[in-house]
């Protein structure tokens, strides 16, 4: 199901708002130390509490006990607990200047280590994170533990995501509300979706994968709410138009690959500038502008020769080519036919039409000819019986070759009805000019 941009998704709610607020949750009664922050929350018996020397500029915060006593050393800002683990941000940056993102829990112990440009709370057992992946931002799902759950293969979207046009944004004094943004053409997008409660419902019920659309990119994302692509296709096919067994169709720009389309994962990268519906098990694909076929896994199963390529049929017979000559190649891609021809159709009912030298004629799987090549014009047998055309002649042939006069060839017939024309025009022309006459000399 796609989700239009409308009712896509309430992303970065608090990126682009005015100064964030921190929450002065509880009672300070009794609670003398809490003058000394600027800001706190409480978390059922522990404190995040912030102090503020130069807002934007210079600020740290800490985690408390019950008392006021500090359970953890100075950061420049704890987020919101959520599962038992909240975010954090270092005072000190890394070796290249940036603040990297952690979690701590309640004791105030590093649980995950700060590596991160950017995250968020865990939800149902999980999170995002981002971080430098060679010239772009990547990003995966971790879980409580800092495993990685899944990670985007970010490197398949060359294109995309790279850090040297996104901008890292954050509100003032609350650096784990930071966030990746690029623009394109005024338009915002980002790596992490956050979706409405009402479209994560929807996408929680759904079969399998969930497609979405957000100014026209596509992103896919499954139902345990992992982002499985980022929003960066550039078309996708939900009808089923160009895919089968189990993958779909996706395109990245000018090349084409293949999704599993259950979970969402990338089977197939992009590769291939055309390809056609999978026909017994296997895909043509074009890649540097020959067809070879791959399989549901995407591996190559006939390598990239041919310059045309039709569907298997149930024959066992795909009609290949190579250099203007056709022929016919079965599922291992052995030749099975001579690529002698000038054309040959697809098989059907066990027979395939050729043509040579500008005639036409008809043979079997066993390359055995059931006529001679001999027609001026010809159909492949898409019925049990076909029309093909000789000495201006039509004939309906059956499966055995046998021909059967049904009339003369539609040239011939073109070429009767402009004689008959013609005849009628003159003799009418006739008639008219001696009528003529009659009334000048009747009129004398």
């Amino acid at each position: 199901m796609f989700l239009s941009a409308f009712r896509l998704f309430l992303f970065l709610l608090t990126l682009l708002q005015t100064q964030y607020l921190f929450a002065q949750s509880g009672t300070s009664a009794g609670k003398a130390w809490i003058k000394e922050y600027n800001e706190y929350r409480e978390y059922n018996g522990v404190y995040v509490a912030k102090k503020v020397a130069i807002p934007c500029r210079s600020y740290e915060t800490f985690l408390l006990d019950a008392d006021g006593k500090r359970i953890s050393p100075a950061f420049r800002d704890i987020g919101e607990f959520s599962e038992g683990l909240a975010e954090f941000v270092p005072m000190t940056p890394d070796s290249n200047g940036v603040f990297q993102h952690g979690f701590i829990n309640k004791q105030g112990k590093v649980v995950i280590e700060p590596a991160y440009i950017s995250t968020d709370k865990f939800r149902d057992g999980k999170t995002w994170v981002i971080y430098p992946e060679g010239k772009q931002y990547g990003l995966s799902y971790i879980d409580n533990e800092g495993n990685t759950i899944y990670k985007i293969p970010i490197h398949y979207f060359k294109n995309d995501f790279l850090i040297s046009k996104a901008e890292v944004e954050f509100l003032c004094s609350h650096d784990c509300k930071e966030d990746v943004i690029w623009w394109k053409k005024k338009d915002l997008f980002i790596l992490n979706w956050n979706f409405s409660p009402f479209i994560e419902k929807e996408i929680k019920e759904s079969k399998y994968i969930y497609h979405f659309l957000y100014n026209g990119k596509y992103g896919i994302i499954d139902k345990n709410m992992i982002l499985k692509v980022p929003v960066s296709l550039d078309d996708i096919d939900p009808t089923y138009e160009f895919s089968g067994q189990g993958m779909e169709r996706v395109q990245y720009g000018n090349k084409f690959g293949y999704i599993n389309v259950f979970t969402g994962d990338i089977i197939v990268p992009f590769l291939y500038t055309d390809t056609r519906k999978p026909t017994a098990g296997l895909f043509w694909v074009k890649k540097d502008n020959k067809w070879g076929c791959i399989d549901k896994t995407g591996k190559t199963r006939i390598d990239f020769l041919y310059d045309e390529a039709t569907g298997f049929t149930e024959e066992d017979r795909s009609a290949v080519a190579i250099n203007g000559k056709f022929g016919h190649i079965d599922k291992k891609g052995k030749i099975r036919t001579p690529l002698k021809y000038d054309f040959a159709s697809y098989y059907n009912h066990g027979i395939s039409m050729v043509r040579m030298n500008g005639k036409y004629g008809y043979m079997d799987t066993t390359g055995r000819f059931i006529t001679e090549i001999v027609y001026d014009e010809a159909m492949p047998f898409d019925k049990v019986t076909t029309s093909a055309e000789r000495s201006w002649l039509r004939f309906e042939l059956t499966l055995d070759g046998k021909e059967k006069f049904v009339g003369f060839s539609y040239k011939l017939n073109a070429v009767l009805i402009l004689i008959g024309l013609f005849i009628f025009i003159r003799v009418n022309s006739y008639f008219f000019d001696r009528f003529r006459k009659a009334r000048a000399a009747k009129g004398k």
